[in-house]
């Protein structure tokens, strides 16, 4: 990745990135409170704007048409005007806008353990429920490319929340520390 300032048209915001249940939104909303930033979590931002959760997007669309729309979602919130912290949805790695969105911002890759992503993704009504095939090969999928767009990558399987913020912000760099702070 080439080198670009914060704060200016790349890298303004902080991506928490990785699947589903590895804690991007709980993450994100304790880190985005830690830097003084706003928050915008993809299924947040999806229900509000399409006024259906990814469930029920899924159910009417299809896998592949809720990847669509979590794209389209991930997009608009990287065009947020002032830094922010995102979480979007595992998917937007899958598509070349979504990689170069990645990319153009500070992106962490939050990790667990299998065995702890499969417990969390069964948890909340939110979630479309992931079969333990369709998960390894999700990962085998996405991990080159998500190692490729990310600035840092983050176990949070061992540790807590508010562990994981600690080290994150221990981890980032000045830059993106002063323009929390601004």
């Amino acid at each position: 990745m080439g080198p670009t300032a914060l704060g200016t048209r790349k890298r303004r915001h902080i991506v928490l990135t990785g699947a589903m249940g590895v804690g991007k939104s709980t993450v994100g909303r304790l880190l985005a409170d830690e830097l003084g930033l706003a928050f915008l979590d993809s299924d947040e931002y999806l229900e509000a704007t399409y006024e259906e959760s990814a469930v029920e997007i899924t159910a009417r669309d299809g896998v592949a048409g809720l990847h669509e729309i979590e794209l389209d979602v991930f997009l608009r919130m990287c065009e947020s005007p002032e830094p922010a912290v995102l979480a979007p949805a595992a998917s937007v790695i899958d598509h070349e806008p979504g990689r170069r969105a990645l990319e153009d911002n500070f992106t962490v890759w939050l990790t667990a353990p299998r065995g702890v992503l499969a417990r969390r993704q069964d948890q909340g009504a939110h979630r479309r429920k992931v079969s333990a095939k369709e998960r390894d090969a999700l990962h085998a999928s996405r991990s080159p490319l998500l190692r490729e767009v990310s600035s840092i990558t983050l176990d949070t399987g061992a540790s807590s929340p508010v562990e994981t913020v600690e080290t994150l912000i221990a981890l980032l760099p000045g830059s993106l520390l002063s323009i929390a702070s601004d």
